[in-house]
């Protein structure tokens, strides 16, 4: 049996790209009906709070500014304000035991 020889293509900008359509889809999905949810069919209550914040760009920018130190003491050996993946998953289970 001998090798096949499969077609080497240049690169030729007249060739014709096969590509989404543009136009075709919505900025909140693809498009096609009953596939995502538009902002006038979700229900949210405007007083929601998920209480995750931040809130303000004072307190954004304080969780960036400890994430940051806690990333330069373990960049310097001090792991003291890490967990494994292990201890994450095992805390995870003793809170929601219905994830097992």
């Amino acid at each position: 049996m001998g090798n096949k020889e499969y077609p080497v293509f240049e690169d030729d900008s007249s060739m014709n790209m096969c590509s989404e359509p543009v136009v075709g889809y919505a900025a909140t999905g693809s498009g096609y009906a009953n596939t995502a949810a538009t902002l006038d069919d979700v229900c949210v209550s405007n007083d929601w709070d998920p209480g995750i914040g931040p809130y303000s760009m004072e307190e954004l920018n304080a969780r960036i500014d400890e994430a940051e130190i806690f990333m330069e003491k373990a960049e310097r050996g001090d792991w003291s304000d890490w967990i494994t993946e292990e201890q994450s998953r095992a805390n995870l289970y003793s809170k929601y035991p219905w994830l097992r």
